[in-house]
């Protein structure tokens, strides 16, 4: 873990470390029977596949730490550790570490304020 993220990753009751399964493709012809050629149609080259495993598992990570939170936990999510160090200590080749969770009951003074947002304007536009 990065500096700032040692001491309250290794308080923390329980981390989790989120990856992508770059492998997940061997999986469709179970989890999508309509259409079982997916695996080979749309994955057959390993960085079309890590690209979308990355993209889908960023999408799960988010609803595990909405999860933890509406089981009325806090969540962590940090991305400032070793991510080849976490890859090769806990996963293997086909997976991507993503993320690292710490997870626990909150303590006192947990939360910073709410940060400054932009404005509509700025972010959206309309065509």
């Amino acid at each position: 873990m990065a500096e700032g993220n040692r001491a309250k990753t290794a308080a923390a009751p329980l981390v989790a470390i989120l990856s992508a399964d770059n492998e997940f493709h061997e999986e469709l012809p179970a989890l999508f029977p309509a259409f079982p050629q997916a695996k080979d149609v749309f994955f057959a080259e390993r960085p079309v596949r890590e690209g979308s495993a990355a993209m889908n598992a960023a999408l799960q990570a988010g609803y595990f730490i909405v999860g933890v939170r509406a089981a009325g936990l806090a969540a962590g999510p940090m991305t400032g550790f070793d991510f080849e160090g976490v890859r090769k200590e806990f996963l293997d080749d086909d997976h991507t570490p993503l993320m690292v969770v710490n997870i626990g009951r909150p303590g006192p003074d947990a939360w910073y304020p709410r940060s400054p947002r932009l404005a509509y304007e700025d972010v959206i536009t309309t065509v």
